[in-house]
C-alpha cells in the first residue's frame, strides 16, 4: 500500500488574536488513491480535526484518458470532514481550457464538486470566519504561459492585483499559488501565508541542497519544498529547525504532494499530508 508522512508546522502571527487554527494542506494527488478509496488519508484527516481541508491545485490527472472520478469522491469524502478551498493547479487548468482534447468534463466536475459544497477558488477569494477569527483564502489562477518551461519572467505585482485584487492587511490572509516558481511575486504582493505545491518536493532531496528538480526542468529551484520565511526588512529564506517565528513574518510552504504522474519517482522524498497550526502570538 502507498504511503504517506504527516508534516507539521506551527506559525505564529499578529493577526490570529487569540483561538489556534489547525488547516490541512494537500496538493499534487494526481489521483493517486491510498489504501481502499483513500481511507487512511481520510483516517487521518479526521484524527487532526482541521478547521478547514486547503488544496493547492493538481488534484487531478490531466490527461486524455484519465478519470475525474477519483477526484470526485476524493473531495466528497473531505466535504464530510471539514470545508474544503480549493485551488486550481496546471492539470486542473489545462482540462479547462484544452476542450477540443478534454470536453466539457473538467466544467461538469467542476459543477459537481459546488454541489457538494467545495470552494473551487479561481482567481477569487472567501473569508472564513473561524473561532472568531477572520481568514481570507485566495485561490490563484496564473495565466497558462506561467508554466511554460521557456518563461523566464513571472507575473509582476500589479498583474496579480488584477487576477486576485489586494490582500486586506487587516486580516489573515492564506494564498493558494500552485506553482511556487513565483514566491517572490507571492510575497511582495502581501500573503501572510502561502501554500505551494507542483515540484513534488523536488523528485529527490539531498542533505544541505534540497530539492533537485523542478517539472520545468531546472535545477535546485527556489522555494523547492518545505518553509520560508520573509520579514518586513528581509528577503526570503528557508526557515531553520527551530527558528522562532516573531509573528511578523511572511510564510511561505511548499508540500511535497501527495502523488505524482508520468515518471512516478521519489528519492528521499515521501509523499506528504501537510499540517498547518496557525498560532497566536501568546500561545
Amino acid at each position: 500500500m502507498k504511503k504517506f508522512v504527516t508534516t507539521t508546522y506551527r506559525i505564529t502571527t499578529d493577526k490570529i488574536k487569540r483561538h489556534p487554527l489547525k488547516f490541512v494542506m494537500i496538493s499534487d494527488l494526481h489521483n493517486v488513491v491510498f489504501g481502499e478509496k483513500n481511507e487512511p488519508v481520510f483516517d487521518r484527516i479526521k484524527a487532526l480535526g482541521p478547521d478547514a481541508v486547503l488544496i493547492a491545485g493538481d488534484l487531478v490527472l490531466g490527461k486524455t484518458d484519465a478519470s475525474l472520478k477519483p477526484a470526485a469522491a476524493f473531495l466528497g469524502e473531505a466535504a464530510k470532514l471539514a470545508p474544503v478551498l480549493y485551488a486550481p493547479g496546471n492539470h486542473e487548468q489545462r482540462m479547462k481550457l484544452f476542450t477540443e482534447e478534454y470536453g466539457g468534463r473538467f466544467s461538469a466536475f467542476e459543477k459537481k464538486i459546488k454541489q457538494m459544497g467545495v470552494s473551487y477558488l479561481e482567481n477569487q477569494r472567501t473569508v472564513l470566519q473561524i473561532k472568531g477569527e477572520t481568514v481570507a483564502v485566495t485561490g490563484l489562477d496564473l495565466p497558462y504561459k506561467y508554466y511554460s518551461r521557456g518563461l523566464q519572467r513571472g507575473p509582476g505585482r500589479a498583474e496579480l492585483e488584477h487576477l486576485i485584487g489586494r490582500p486586506d492587511k487587516e486580516v489573515y490572509e492564506i494564498l493558494l499559488a500552485h506553482t511556487p516558481r513565483y514566491g517572490d511575486e507571492y510575497f511582495a504582493w502581501g500573503a501572510d501565508l502561502i501554500l505551494s505545491g507542483h515540484y513534488h518536493g523536488g523528485v529527490m532531496r539531498l542533505p544541505f541542497l534540497g530539492s533537485v528538480i523542478s517539472p520545468d526542468f531546472r535545477l535546485f529551484p527556489r522555494y523547492g519544498y518545505g518553509e520560508y520565511r520573509k520579514g518586513p526588512k528581509t528577503s526570503a529564506k528557508k526557515a531553520r529547525p527551530g527558528q522562532k517565528i516573531t509573528g511578523s513574518e511572511q510564510i511561505m510552504i511548499t508540500g511535497a504532494g501527495l502523488g505524482e504522474h508520468t515518471m512516478p519517482l521519489r528519492i528521499n522524498d515521501p509523499r506528504e499530508l501537510v499540517v498547518l497550526e496557525c498560532l497566536p502570538k501568546e500561545v
